[in-house]
């Protein structure tokens, strides 16, 4: 080789050892944005490269694959060169298709003993959109965060005016088809009665809830002619197939006078006539439960429900679903709109619409709550709301033995036959003993879970005597008479709720 063919060629190995890509000493993964990332949306991925100085290496060409092969999943771009200054390479992961799927990105640098390599976090891409099968909404809480339970508030006083402002917290989550919660979605409220505020609509937080506090207040619940419940609630093109009333109300035990009815035979399966009573304080009133049922319903973008026979992840011809109709607020509880009921025109046309008989991908999807709102009764509701069940009336002459006790148990009502709104664990009957006796509750630290249309209460009437002195106390030389008007508290709201009384019928008797 003549000598200066040998120097260029020296020379131009020089320069291509210098260009080529350095191995790093080490690869580590950076972050990821979004970090929940749903189908057909782009997740951003970034690595590093590290040299032995442990300092950020510009200029290393770093390779992108998937730890494993998955369907509709694709990586953009498949290799690329760290930037000056700070070493990272991006990267971008799609995932298109109906299932959801998560993949792991493996990034690779150098070859042979040189070669370094790192693995992402697992990448999970959640469904598309909100489904109406997994949109619930339920006001109150107890065992957590959107867990319903607190379906009553305190919104009368005896003389039938409104106390404003008794509040609770409304929770509506939103889940995809596969039941992952959708984080920022838009989800917008409406109500019969009261207030929902701040504002009429809530972003949902990481796990898919939005929160709205609602309170009593104008307008009023719509006064409704007292109906029957059945079973079999009308379901077709223009209605939804509720319930005319929830379950937790128990209407399938219904009885026109229910605490006269108390005790007979029931009747779950055939339908039930609503409770009803003529207002003994307002002229041309009939009361009835769902005079105080407040309809609520929560609503957002999403699709309809449907049954994924061949799990492909999208509804095909022949495959069932839930047809919506247009949302509406079911003011008079007959599962179609009315006249003068709020609802929300999805298609624009200025007027309300039933199911549209075909499956829609892309519509509004809503659901709906119902709350109740309960008074006290007056003392002129007493006949018909205050049922003195054990002892028998007149309930007298009860004899309580030396530290002994004699259990009472009664019905109430609230001037609506409906259940008086008990939101804290220490409800209950209290006070109001004459004489040497003590009253406390039978049950304590309970929250009721359904609200018919009376509560069943029992409470204790104890010998005041304490058997823990020493010496102990012995019988009195004669009985000594006692007399009890117990005070039963109530607490309207779970959220600072303020207490309502109602006072039992008088039992008396002696004590040794």
């Amino acid at each position: 080789m003549r000598p200066g063919l040998a120097s260029w060629m020296a020379l131009t190995s020089m320069v291509l050892l210098a260009c080529s890509s350095p191995a790093p000493a080490t690869l580590e993964f950076v972050d990821q944005n979004p970090a929940r990332p749903r189908l057909g949306e782009i997740t951003t991925l970034r690595f590093r490269a590290v040299d032995s100085r442990g300092m950020p290496q510009a200029g290393t060409q770093v390779r992108f694959s998937l730890q494993s092969e998955v369907p509709g999943v694709q990586l953009s771009p498949a290799e690329g060169t760290t930037n000056p200054g700070d070493g990272i390479v991006s990267m971008q992961v799609t995932a298109t298709g109906g299932r959801v799927t998560s993949v792991v990105v493996v990034a690779s640098a150098g070859e042979g003993a040189e070669a370094k390599s790192v693995i992402s976090p697992v990448i999970s891409f959640a469904g598309t959109n909100s489904s109406s099968r997994q949109l619930t909404f339920q006001c109150g809480s107890w065992s957590g965060e959107a867990s319903g339970l607190h379906h009553a508030l305190g919104a009368w006083d005896e003389a039938r005016s409104l106390i404003a402002g008794v509040k609770v917290n409304c929770i509506a989550h939103v889940g995809d088809r596969n039941g992952d919660g959708i984080e920022g979605a838009q989800v917008s409220f409406l109500t019969e009665a009261g207030t929902i505020g701040p504002t009429a609509t809530s972003l949902t937080d990481v796990v898919g809830n939005a929160q709205v506090l609602y309170k009593t207040s104008l307008p009023l619940p719509q006064d409704v002619d007292p109906g029957e419940f059945t079973w079999n609630p009308t379901n077709d093109a223009t209605h939804t197939g509720e319930y005319l009333a929830p379950l937790w109300m128990q209407p399938f035990l219904w009885e026109q006078n229910p605490l006269a009815a108390h005790g007979t035979p029931a009747q779950p399966q055939s339908n039930r006539p609503e409770p009803q009573r003529a207002d003994p304080i307002r002229p041309n009133k009939i009361n009835n439960p769902r005079d105080n049922l407040v309809a609520l319903i929560a609503v957002t973008s999403g699709e309809e429900a449907f049954s994924d026979d061949n799990n492909n992840g999208q509804w095909d011809t022949g495959e069932a679903f839930v047809d919506l109709t247009e949302p509406f607020v079911d003011n008079n509880d007959n599962g179609t709109w009315d006249a003068g009921e709020r609802f929300v025109d999805t298609n624009g046309n200025g007027r309300w619409d039933g199911k549209n008989g075909v499956h829609d991908t892309s519509t509004l999807i809503w659901v709906q709550e119902r709350i109740l709102w309960t008074g006290v009764p007056h003392s002129l509701d007493r006949p018909d709301t205050v049922r003195q069940i054990s002892p028998p009336p007149p309930a007298t002459n009860v004899a309580i033995d030396h530290f002994g006790s004699a259990s009472a148990t009664f019905l109430v009502a609230d001037p609506w036959f409906n259940m008086i709104a008990q939101n804290s664990q220490g409800d209950g009957c209290n006070s109001g003993a004459e004489g040497p006796i003590e009253i406390e509750p039978a049950i304590t630290g309970a929250v009721p879970l359904t609200y018919p249309s009376y509560a069943v209460v029992r409470y204790l009437i104890k010998d005041k005597h304490d058997v823990s002195q020493e010496p102990q106390p012995g019988p009195f030389p004669q009985p000594i008479p006692w007399k009890s008007d117990a005070v039963c508290t109530y607490t309207a709201a779970q959220l600072d709720g303020h207490k309502v009384q109602v006072v039992a019928p008088t039992v008396t008797g002696t004590v040794l």
